[in-house]
């Protein structure tokens, strides 16, 4: 007998494979990505949200 997934598992797995289309798509188009943490991106949306008065 298969687990149901609970809400915040069903999330993960929707961002992380959201993320991989995003990755692949960008490869097609022939775009080059860096790897970013969520801290990283936590860090910058900060920065960005206290350079932008947000």
């Amino acid at each position: 007998m298969t687990r149901q997934l609970t809400e915040k598992q069903k999330a993960t797995l929707w961002q992380q494979r959201r993320m991989a289309s995003y990755q692949a798509s960008c490869r097609l188009a022939g775009y080059v990505l860096n790897d970013v943490t969520a801290e990283q991106n936590d860090d910058r949306l900060e920065s960005l949200r206290r350079q932008y008065g947000g």
